[in-house]
């Protein structure tokens, strides 16, 4: 098996087991990812990161809805 082939079948295998995933399940893996690319950025990276989420995060709204 080449290299490329390889790559071809790892590709194909993981759309396939993704696709068998729940959204949930989905989610969980990409903040897994995302987790494991921030772990290489520096502090100060992380330090502006987490100010710009602060900044942004939303009000909740408490009200109910519906009829």
């Amino acid at each position: 098996m080449t290299q490329n082939e390889r790559e071809e079948l790892i590709f194909d295998i993981a759309q396939q087991r993704v696709a068998q995933l729940s959204h949930a399940g989905i989610f969980a893996m990409a903040v897994d990812q995302m987790c494991a690319i921030l772990k290489n950025e520096p502090e100060e990276q992380l330090t502006k990161l987490s100010t710009r989420f602060i900044k942004t995060k939303h009000k909740k709204n408490n009200k109910a809805t519906g009829f």
